[in-house]
């Protein structure tokens, strides 16, 4: 009879911590509530040239991002962001403005380190390097400058977070953001942040894309980070640009900040691209748009969403019968 006692009494112990357990999940889930948020951000400039055939002196509005983000359960959530500027900052962009959709993506979170995205988002590429530069609203990233891979496709990504490193997988439709269309080329990447040390971060990623020809892309980053200073660099290759065998594009970009004030920094970043000499031929391929690139400044942070830099810009071109540009900018970001 005691030990039926005992029975009765564990059974009904564990029943009880099963109903607490199962209310306080209904709790949670009913203490949730569906929120969402407006954002946006905008580039303004004005500028001069220094040196170059084309001499300017301008006010100009490179970009504007306008999103809203959703909180649709504790696992779901939503993002809408329009980007109004010009997908590849070409030259006609200085006179005429597109809207278009830079994110339109679905968010779920099955549990707390894994995150799985489907549709318009960012990609993977050079968002580590992005986030260490962190003055798109100066210069864009160097992959993006330089065309190694769009900022943003329609696909699915899986991001794995962990303390000591990131691991993010994604299959992509391959043509970037300002072209959606469909064809039977997709676009495989992974890479693996790691977090060896303190300050430390190492970035290792690869895509892949397949027609006739294979299209690849290879990326290599190391960045160290402290309060008062930071130093980073990046190497990239890219193999069959735009599909075509043996056109590689190599390059890398070195960028570092230190503060002089407490709310000033001094910033520089030197960029360095190249192509290969196909056969047959003396000089490369991508001759016209092989180059270095310098930027250099002081940026000002007054208030937390207002940031103020001054700074020089050049370009010099590797063709002996292109002239070297330059031109001094003070660049304005404001977010909300």
């Amino acid at each position: 009879m005691q030990k039926k006692n005992r029975t009765l009494f564990l059974l009904v112990g564990i029943c009880l911590v099963l109903i607490q357990t199962k209310a306080q999940e209904s709790l949670t889930k009913d203490e949730f509530h569906p929120s969402g948020k407006v954002y946006g951000r905008i580039f303004t400039n004005f500028n001069t040239s220094l040196k170059g055939p084309d001499k300017q002196t301008a006010f100009e509005v490179r970009r504007a991002y306008l999103g809203y983000k959703y909180l649709i359960s504790p696992e779901f959530s939503a993002e809408i962001k329009l980007d109004i500027g010009s997908p590849n900052d070409a030259e006609y962009s200085l006179q005429r403005r597109f809207g278009y959709f830079k994110t339109a993506a679905i968010y779920y979170q099955p549990i707390e380190n894994l995150q799985l995205t489907f549709g318009l988002q960012d990609v993977m590429q050079f968002k580590q390097q992005e986030k260490f530069w962190n003055r798109r609203y100066i210069v864009r990233p160097f992959m993006d400058i330089y065309s190694f891979g769009p900022s943003a496709d329609i696909g699915i990504k899986a991001i794995w977070d962990r303390k000591l490193f990131n691991l993010d997988i994604a299959f992509f439709n391959g043509e970037g953001y300002s072209s959606l269309q469909n064809d039977n080329t997709f676009k495989a990447a992974l890479g693996l942040t790691v977090f060896p040390a303190h300050r430390w971060t190492v970035r290792i990623y690869g895509d892949l894309s397949s027609k006739s020809i294979h299209q690849s892309t290879a990326v290599m980053f190391v960045g160290y980070s402290h309060d008062l200073f930071s130093l980073g660099g990046e190497y990239a290759m890219h193999w069959n640009r735009d599909f075509r065998e043996n056109h590689n594009v190599n390059g890398y970009s070195i960028k570092s900040d230190a503060k002089i004030l407490p709310r000033t920094k001094i910033f520089l970043r030197y960029d360095k691209i190249d192509s290969n000499i196909l056969e047959g031929e003396s000089t490369p391929w991508n001759l016209a748009n092989d180059e270095s690139a310098l930027t250099t400044g002081i940026e000002y942070i007054p208030i937390t969403n207002i940031r103020i830099a001054a700074n020089y810009q050049d370009h010099y071109p590797q063709a002996r019968n292109m002239d070297m540009v330059a031109a001094f900018f003070l660049n304005i970001e404001a977010s909300f």
